[in-house]
């Protein structure tokens, strides 16, 4: 008969084993990618195409290189690329000089556009960036030079590569599909119990003050990085909403789903994957990278392939 303490001892040899799985599963996904297509139907007209989107890079490393990852992105022959934010790393905290995780989003982007060049059968016809929390939260850090200089820089390297920024903007993408991007930052985004979270949903005034004039006959498509809000813009007349930002939900289980979003919200209703709300539909991407917690757990990083039928 074992005594108490060897019970004790075995049930956190058991806990610390479990652990020590679960953290080489977390470091195996976290290297891994997949890329996962979605069909759309477009119901409004007959226009269609096909693209890829790219969100939560977060300034990421890919032990086996960008390589085989930009060439299964290229494989896709995509109409657009849609990067959906948060590509840089950007915490709040960095002031000094090197210390915004930014190097390997340059080098990522920079071999994919080179890709793109050299590849002449590549049909790619534009490639769009809409901000995340890090990017909005650099460009309203004001108080430092070294900060306002790396947010230019960042912003000058998209519009020297021709990538358009979809900062309050919008693109028509063909007669009858238009893309939108929209930046709101101070009372959207925050930790849950942190009064930096203000707005549980994104009034009609604010979306009427940036955009005008919605050609509610189009299929409108947003592109907006935090999932939670995706209810408001089908609301407002929106076909499809793009998000990213919860990483998935860091740890999905069977049958429970994605449990904690890097915001500290338990099971978040919107994670991963594709959802229809109303007449809408809603994609949210587990995204490539990782920022604070470097936890995945069957949540493999991915890239985002949608066919608008």
């Amino acid at each position: 008969m074992l005594s108490f303490y060897n019970k004790i001892l075995i049930f956190f040899i058991i806990c610390f084993s479990l652990l020590i799985i679960i953290l080489i599963i977390s470091q195996i996904e976290c290297n891994s990618y997949k890329l996962n297509v979605f069909n759309i139907k477009n119901e409004k007209n007959s226009d269609k195409f096909k693209l890829i989107f790219i969100t939560d890079f977060h300034n990421k490393v890919f032990k086996n290189s960008y390589e085989k990852l930009i060439s299964d992105i290229l494989s896709v022959n995509a109409d657009y690329i849609v990067l959906g934010g948060d590509f840089i790393n950007f915490s709040g905290f960095q002031s000094k000089k090197n210390s915004l995780g930014v190097e390997n989003t340059y080098a990522f982007l920079t071999l994919l556009l080179n890709k793109i060049h050299e590849n002449k059968n590549y049909n790619l016809k534009r490639i769009f960036f809409a901000f995340g929390n890090h990017e909005l939260r650099l460009k309203n850090r004001t108080d430092s030079l070294y900060l306002t200089e790396e947010y230019n820089k960042f912003i000058n390297f998209l519009k020297t590569n021709n990538i358009y920024i979809l900062d309050n903007d919008s693109y028509k993408v063909s007669n009858g599909i238009t893309l939108y991007g929209l930046s709101l930052y101070d009372g959207y985004y925050g930790k849950i119990f942190t009064k930096k979270l203000k707005f549980k949903h994104i009034d009609k005034k604010v979306f009427d003050e940036t955009f005008k004039n919605i050609n509610q006959d189009n299929y409108n498509i947003m592109v907006f990085h935090k999932p939670d809000y995706a209810e408001d813009f089908i609301d407002y007349g929106f076909d499809l909403v793009l998000s990213g930002h919860y990483h998935g939900g860091l740890v999905n289980f069977p049958i429970v789903g994605p449990i904690l979003s890097p915001d500290f919200k338990i099971f978040p209703k919107y994670s991963v994957g594709h959802y229809k709300y109303k007449n809408g539909d809603i994609i949210v991407s587990s995204g490539l990278g990782e920022h604070l917690f470097k936890i995945r757990v069957n949540n493999i990083p991915e890239v985002v392939v949608i066919n608008i039928n």
